[in-house]
């Protein structure tokens, strides 16, 4: 005997609940409204270039006065409305994950220099007045980069021109050179000119080294990294201090890009900007120089390139495949039925659904772990957490077909079908995909 519809509880429930959601998007467009309004009332601009507190509120309040909007109306509950309803909510998500990627990837206030930029020489001056010792002789030293390549993810290697200016004034005793304390063996810089003129000697070399560097990885694949050179002279007994040579360049304006060649080739990554910095990190030991101990040491010069990586690449190699997975999954929902007439025509229960997801979860995995072996990071990336969001959805998948052809008769489940489940499936995925986004990205 078939259940009235008027007389069905989960019916009931449903409207009850589409009821309550007309009141959330009234009150969701109040709130939007109120939100955009301090906003500008405050900042006087809403600058997707920068994402910060206040253009999460805006975008937070909007997504959910969008949500809201479409899932309104839907108390008549038939087929139709409730589809749209869930391909609403998916495709809302999903714009809300998008405006986040491209608000990240266009921003351009993320701060990666080492220490304290400096550009200008007034203040380089300034700075080494409060932190460098009065005696010492300062070098002006400059940077030219032809290439730069990632060898591994935690290794790259860097080829072009460093070149210093001393004064006649400075005594001979001073080593003229720059050390790179984190190269390997292959820095052999190679002297290719000794200019004299207008009282000073202007020395350069030509070198190409490998440097091991540690990078950040937790955002891959929209992550953004600072490739720097750490430069000291090699006088140990710090009678001279390295210092920007800011009139080999044009005004250092920031974001500026000086210091590299017209046809530099950084592969799968864009250069932001290029700066100087200095930084006065601690030691533990005095290298043997005799004297008493400091921990804090005179300060290091640098040359910084904020490097973005293309998102194009990683978008077509990691992105659209575990998209492909996704619909995959999505479609093994239509194969699972406990209609008898249509069941021989899929061929799906249970336990084939298991060997299913099986199958996906091994190709999965494999490709979650070239992922891992690319950014060899330690901790847990943002492309891993897509990675964990499928991993959910294929196991809910399992789960689903289980109980809808071996569980206990739950009303959901059993409801027109499985159609719950398959109504419900985009809209949790593209939440998740929207939560994990704004926490890694606007939190």
């Amino acid at each position: 005997m078939k259940t009235h519809p008027h007389h069905d509880p989960l019916l009931h429930r449903l409207r009850d609940a589409a009821r309550t959601v007309d009141v959330l998007a009234v009150a969701a467009g109040a709130l939007f409204a109120l939100t955009v309004g301090v906003v500008v009332h405050q900042d006087h601009r809403l600058d997707f270039a920068d994402p910060g507190p206040a253009l999460g509120a805006v975008v937070t309040t909007g997504l959910a006065l969008l949500l809201l909007v479409g899932l309104s109306g839907i108390r008549r509950l038939n087929t139709h409305r409730l589809r749209l309803a869930s391909g609403w909510t998916a495709s809302v998500l999903l714009a809300g994950t998008v405006l986040i990627w491209f608000a990240t990837v266009t921003d351009t206030s993320h701060g990666l220099t080492r220490g304290t930029p400096v550009t200008s020489m007034r203040e380089s001056d300034a700075y080494l007045d409060r932190h460098a010792p009065a005696h010492q002789v300062r070098v002006p030293t400059g940077v030219f980069i032809q290439a730069l390549r990632f060898t591994g993810p935690y290794d790259v290697e860097v080829s072009g021109y460093i070149w210093q200016r001393y004064a006649d004034s400075v005594p001979a005793e001073i080593q003229r050179g720059v050390v790179l304390p984190e190269a390997d063996d292959s820095y052999e810089p190679e002297k290719v000119y000794d200019i004299h003129r207008d009282g000073e000697h202007v020395i350069g070399w030509y070198f190409n080294v490998k440097l091991r560097q540690v990078f950040d990885y937790r955002t891959y694949p929209l992550d953004e990294q600072d490739v720097w050179l750490r430069m000291w002279h090699p006088d140990f007994e710090n009678r001279a201090q390295l210092v920007p040579d800011f009139a080999a360049y044009p005004p250092w304006h920031s974001p500026a890009t000086y210091g590299l060649d017209a046809n530099f080739v950084p592969g799968n990554w864009a250069v932001k900007s290029t700066s100087f910095s200095f930084d006065t990190p601690p030691y533990s030991a005095n290298f043997g120089q005799g004297r008493q101990f400091r921990q804090q040491v005179d300060p290091e010069l640098y040359f910084n390139m904020h490097m973005a990586r293309e998102f194009v690449s990683p978008l077509f190699g990691r992105i659209v495949p575990l998209a492909f997975i996704a619909v995959l999954v999505f479609a093994s929902l239509f194969v699972t039925t406990k209609n008898t007439r249509r069941f021989p025509l899929s061929g799906f229960d249970g336990l084939t659904m298991v060997e299913f997801a099986a199958a996906t979860l091994l190709v999965l995995t494999v490709d979650h772990n070239t992922a891992r072996q690319e950014t060899g990071s330690h901790g847990i990336t943002y492309i891993d957490y897509i990675y964990f969001c499928l991993y959910f959805m294929i196991i809910a998948v399992v789960w689903n077909s289980l109980l809808l052809s071996r569980g206990p008769q739950l009303a959901l489940i059993q409801w027109r079908d499985n159609l719950a489940p398959k109504l419900l499936y985009w809209p949790v995925l593209a939440f998740l995909l929207c939560a994990i986004t704004a926490l890694t990205f606007l939190v």
